[in-house]
């Protein structure tokens, strides 16, 4: 919905049209009124726009009287009022526009921060941010970095603000028994230690106790019986993913469920397959047992989540907004409006608001006197939804379309990256993460230990942070490596080939193109150098074999390198004095 036109918006502007239309010149009146009218456009004031054009006529009007009555009048000094009046009414004008800027409610960015951040990111409309102060509720704020391997995890969490989880966020973990185990344990050592167990909820396919206390809950034991049918027809088959689910589920009841015969584990996709079910009833779930938080944070198991930078980044938001946040994935198209939807990716987790879950579980009654609810239970009005997507995340996104939420897409701050991964570019360097996805079980805990120690009052961990600790470090004993792709694709900061025959070459090409910060050599038979103007540290990766679609076969080796003087002097002239909270887009994503 728009808002209304505002009161002091035609105040002004009924002050300005007698002004006007007192020069006497019809030009001055059409051009102003083309003004008004572009304004009224720009800013959703439609009423205005009406109300503008019935002013014109009504003052003309009555101007067109005012002079057959009295000639004499048109003998002013026309000019000096003319000028006098446009310079007042254009300097009106400019104030007008940057008062509206400045206060309207779907602005999220101050009118100066934007152009300036505009013009520090080449004028790109996607990278508008805004400006705000955030300090954190940790205490202390951090721990020495030289004591940090020496602190239990216990010393660790005794700064957790759990007054935040208590009163306002709840956080929500989906996981399955079928997962790594060391991924599981490392996400409660690490992300999800300072819990206590009744803050966190966990849902997974299964009941079990897990380390430090937590119970998991089994999110599809309850799931409606038409969910275990393929169909609603009198002819339906068992559904084959929950047959599975079943299946494992008897076993469990039994005790006799083991690693070899638990459906989820001797084959993987049944427990992807699986997971599509948790995601509408977690959320449903959540909202039942925890009702009325501010926030529902979603994340998994190998979901990084810097819960600083979550507190602070959700400090700046109203939480009776219907808001759905996370990274950007393409959905479906809606057949009836034919727009192009979008879901958050799953993996690097997303956030619902208290008024967008008010929305999503809204009955309505058939009347006062019965109290009947009119519409089906939620998971039932949106069973064909589960059946015809094989996504959870998807589903949810879809489900969030149809009842009138959009996805507020945070990319990077919810990232997809892994940390091996992350490409360090302009449009990352000063914006704060928020989460990362794929970490590995050690990569886990030692970005979390790490937050602990180089945690800052003022302001919110950013990209350029993790630079220092995490990149610069291990480049630092060698310029190339082999076996090695550090290969990552920026989509607004791509890389170029050349053709080369020896990674010297290749170094050397890097070193002649002044934008080049790192390379990559493909062997000798693809002789193919990508030149990179980002930094990503990547990973190891041995050489392979690859067969052609047109036939025969090429090997692939895999040398990396790094032009690190010219990397370590972008990093010093590009300081992060104040970090950059993006504004939502879905034009940000990957």
């Amino acid at each position: 919905m728009h808002p209304k036109p505002r009161h002091r918006v035609l105040d002004v502007i009924l002050r300005i049209n007698p002004l006007v239309l007192a020069t006497g010149r019809t030009k001055y009146q059409v051009v102003f009124q083309e003004f008004s009218q572009k304004f009224a456009q720009r800013f959703w004031l439609p009423v205005y726009g009406a109300l503008q054009i019935r002013i014109m006529q009504t003052l003309s009007l009555k101007r067109a009287a005012a002079v057959a009555a009295h000639p004499s009048s048109l003998k002013l000094n026309k000019r000096l009022a003319r000028i006098s009046i446009l310079i007042l009414s254009f300097t009106l004008s400019v104030a007008l526009f940057a008062w509206t800027k400045q206060h309207d409610r779907h602005a999220q960015q101050s009118w100066l921060s934007g152009l300036l951040h505009r013009a520090k990111y080449g004028g790109q409309r996607e990278t508008s941010f805004y400006p705000h102060d955030t300090t954190t509720s940790f205490s202390p704020v951090f721990f020495p970095a030289d004591q940090i391997e020496n602190l239990s995890t216990k010393d660790m969490c005794a700064s957790f603000p759990h007054y935040l989880i208590r009163e306002h966020i709840q956080p929500v973990l989906k996981m399955g028994h079928g997962e790594n185990r060391d991924m599981i344990n490392a996400q409660l050592n690490s992300v999800s230690a300072c819990f206590y167990p009744d803050e966190l909820l966990i849902f997974s396919d299964l009941p079990e106790t897990l380390p430090n206390g937590h119970q998991a809950v089994d999110i599809l034991h309850n799931l409606p019986q038409r969910y275990r049918m393929s169909n609603d027809t009198p002819e339906a088959q068992p559904e084959p993913d929950l047959a599975a689910y079943e299946a494992m589920y008897d076993l469990f009841r039994a005790g006799n469920l083991t690693a070899e015969n638990n459906p989820t584990m001797k084959n993987k996709r049944t427990g992807w397959r699986l997971d599509k079910y948790k995601f509408l009833a977690q959320v449903e779930r959540a909202w039942t047992e925890r009702k009325n938080k501010d926030w529902y944070f979603f994340y998994e198991s190998d979901t990084f989540v810097s819960w600083d930078n979550v507190f602070r980044f959700l400090s700046t938001l109203d939480p009776n907004k219907a808001l759905y946040m996370g990274s950007p994935s393409p959905g479906r198209r809606d057949p009836k409006t034919d727009e192009e939807t979008w879901f958050a990716n799953g993996g690097p987790g997303y956030v619902l608001s208290r008024g967008a879950m008010r929305v999503l579980f809204e009955k309505r009654p058939s009347s006062r006197e019965t109290g009947v609810w009119t519409e089906e239970p939620f998971l039932l009005k949106y069973i064909n939804v589960v059946r015809t997507d094989p996504c959870g995340d998807a589903i949810l996104g879809w489900v969030l379309w149809l009842v009138g939420i959009r996805l507020s897409g945070f990319f990077p701050s919810f990232n997809t990256y892994a940390l091996h991964s992350l490409p360090y570019t302009q449009r990352l360097w000063c914006q704060s993460f928020l989460t990362m996805h794929k970490l590995s079980p050690k990569e886990m805990v030692r970005l979390w230990r790490w937050e602990y120690g180089n945690r800052k009052l003022g302001r919110p961990l950013m990209y350029a942070d993790l630079f220092e600790s995490f990149f610069l470090p291990e480049i630092e004993e060698a310029d190339a490596r082999n076996n090695w792709d550090n290969t990552n694709w920026d989509r607004l900061a791509r890389g170029s080939d050349v053709y080369v025959d020896s990674v010297e070459e290749c170094r050397e090409a890097c070193e002649k193109k002044t934008s080049c910060l790192q390379y990559h050599w493909n062997g000798k038979q693809a002789r193919k150098c990508v030149l990179m103007p980002f930094v990503t540290l990547g990973r190891a990766k041995d050489p392979e074999t690859v067969v052609k679609k047109e036939g025969g076969e090429e090997r692939f080796v895999y040398t990396s390198g790094w032009i690190k003087p010219r990397i370590k002097s972008w990093a010093k002239e590009h300081p992060c004095a104040i970090p950059d909270w993006l504004s939502p887009s879905t034009e940000r994503h990957y």
